[in-house]
């Protein structure tokens, strides 16, 4: 994957080019009911094919709802800009939904201006230049905090390193810059710090937390058990790590301290055979989402898990079949 219900009426205004009803899988009821609170389900943009046989993004960003219509963002930039100010037509410029999917953040079309739309309320734009001076679009990546309070902007440095800058969406300011890290693991549960990977000696990786201002809260150099399972998601606490081990009825949810580099428990629970685990996410004080993805001829199937943190037990909170044709598209997250 490149890598939902209050009236959206008012907070789409001048967006929707159109809308129309399409599928969504059946759901139980029970997971009907766990989502009804959420609008987004994920976001995608259409694939056309170029004179050289390569495909490239077209049309405009879409956002699917859980409610099964289907809305244009027409005011979402297509191509990423380079940093010679170029549109790059081999990829999608960034955009994010948040994990409680009430909020996108983009570059905006007319002014190449970042900014955050909430649903329910108004659009939020960050600083000018949000980017280093000599980096373009095409280099960068947005992430939103589960409740779209915090944005994360990473972005490619010319040595090769991630750096990722923090954002206040509310205040639309920054508020700090990771220092360099070789991968964003995400927002912690309530948005509040960071955690990223970094390569360490001997084909080691180690993860640390960071604040909004890019301090650091700690940092490890886990066991390969830990390390050789991500993706991690970050708990509230700002220490705890969940992570997956095995398939099937052998899967186990685990946790792990960065602050103390143990292990500190797991709980046994099922998971599907066929199906990748995207993302991980904490949701609750007791309460991971994982986000799962399986193929089904040529398109992707996600379901979405919510599992028990102390019990392992696991319910389905939605399942939704990806549009067909599309050359990327973006899940909310938790």
């Amino acid at each position: 994957m490149q890598h939902p219900t209050r009236p959206i009426t008012r907070g789409l205004t001048g967006l929707a080019l159109t809308m129309l009803t399409v599928p969504a899988l059946a759901l139980p009821a029970a997971a009907q009911t766990q989502t009804s609170h959420h609008t987004i389900r994920y976001a995608s943009v259409d694939s056309c094919p170029r004179k050289d046989g390569t495909a490239t993004p077209c049309h405009t960003w879409r956002l699917d709802l859980l409610d099964g219509r289907r809305v244009a963002l027409k005011d979402a930039m297509l191509w990423p800009l380079t940093a010679k100010g170029r549109p790059d037509r081999t990829n999608s410029a960034p955009l994010t939904v948040s994990g409680d999917g009430e909020s996108v953040a983009y570059f905006r079309k007319s002014d190449h201006r970042l900014v955050v739309r909430e649903f329910h309320g108004g659009v939020r734009v960050m600083p000018r230049s949000p980017l280093p001076r000599g980096l373009g679009m095409n280099a960068a990546w947005l992430k939103l905090s589960q409740d779209g309070d915090r944005l994360a902007l990473g972005y490619i440095a010319g040595d090769g390193r991630t750096r990722v800058r923090l954002f206040d969406v509310a205040r639309a300011s920054a508020t700090g810059t990771t220092p360099e890290t070789d991968g964003f693991a995400g927002f912690s549960g309530d948005g509040s710090s960071v955690l990223l990977q970094r390569a360490g000696d001997e084909n080691t990786i180690g993860l640390a937390v960071h604040d909004d201002t890019g301090a650091e809260l700690a940092a490890a150099v886990p066991p390969q058990i830990v390390a050789n399972n991500g993706p991690w998601g970050l708990s509230a606490d700002d220490r705890t790590v969940a992570y997956v081990t095995g398939l099937g009825e052998k899967a186990r949810l685990r946790f792990y301290d960065v602050a103390t580099d143990q292990a500190t428990g797991s709980v046994r629970f099922s998971l599907p055979k066929d199906a990748a685990l995207d993302m991980i996410d904490w949701t609750g004080g007791h309460e991971v989402t994982l986000h799962l993805v399986r193929s089904q001829g040529s398109r992707d199937v996600v379901t979405v898990l919510k599992v028990d943190t102390e019990t392992g037990r696991t319910r389905v909170r939605d399942s939704y079949k990806v549009r067909s044709g599309a050359f990327a598209y973006l899940s909310c997250g938790g």
